[in-house]
């Protein structure tokens, strides 16, 4: 299912009209999660990553590319592409810094696209990152990155996501998990299920683009209000499940 620019921008202004501040935030953890992540994010930057995404955005090789997130093959430019597909520097930033306030040590994202997110993880504090992508291409290039820039021990697991996913939970036991691949509120569900049942460490669980189409943010809703999750936040461009935080229920939607 495709995204549609109109529900995410008429769902952005109803946001912006929710979200909300420091001043406003009366739990010690999603306070100190604004002043520490969100804040810092819109500063945050690895520079050699950074570099790498210029270069990236520059790019004129042609490639034959499946979008999982659309269910559609087209050719396009990795430039295209990088300007199209991949998070804002502030997002990134936001994942290094979130996987280093919760001290992750085994990090797992789905959907490795060019590299960029991974590399991000990748210089946390985690002791492990695996990122899983199916495109082929895209995979063999997301190698190269990685061979050229990245820190510790950062694996790419290639592979149809919906076949390899139970057994890399299983096999890892990811305590931060990036849901970024298949854009199908189904499928997301049915993701976050299978790490409730089979990745018993996770204590976070990033889903991007929540408010990518009305299914997805179906979705998002559904999970935001599943009482398995004792807290939940919202940032826009993602949402936030902690399966193990807190004690009454409680969901934040926070100004990123």
């Amino acid at each position: 299912m495709g995204g549609s620019p109109i529900f995410t921008f008429l769902n952005y202004l109803k946001y912006r009209s929710k979200a909300v501040g420091v001043h406003s935030l009366h739990s010690p953890f999603v306070y100190k999660l604004f002043n520490e992540i969100v804040k810092r994010s819109s500063q945050f930057r690895i520079q050699e990553i950074e570099d790498f995404r210029k270069a990236l955005k520059k790019n004129q090789m042609v490639l034959d590319v499946t979008d999982f997130k659309t269910n559609s093959t087209k050719r396009s430019t990795i430039s295209v592409i990088a300007k199209s597909s991949l998070s804002t520097p502030k997002f990134s930033a936001f994942l290094y810094l979130l996987a280093n306030e919760l001290q992750s040590k085994t990090i797992l994202e789905t959907g490795t696209s060019l590299g960029v997110n991974a590399l991000y993880l990748d210089h946390s504090s985690a002791q492990k990152v695996i990122t899983l992508e199916a495109s082929p291409i895209l995979a063999e290039l997301a190698r190269k990155a990685f061979k050229e820039n990245s820190k510790n021990d950062l694996i790419l697991e290639f592979g149809d996501i919906h076949q390899t996913f139970i057994p890399i939970l299983e096999r890892y036991q990811p305590d931060f998990i990036f849901l970024d691949a298949d854009h199908r509120g189904s499928v997301v569900k049915t993701q976050v299920e299978q790490i409730i049942t089979h990745s018993h460490q996770t204590e976070c669980i990033v889903i991007h683009d929540i408010y990518w189409s009305k299914d997805m943010n179906d979705a998002w809703n559904d999970l935001k209000d599943d009482n398995r999750f004792k807290l939940s936040i919202d940032i826009f461009h993602a949402g936030i499940l902690f399966p193990s935080k807190g004690i009454e229920k409680q969901h934040f939607t926070l100004r990123f």
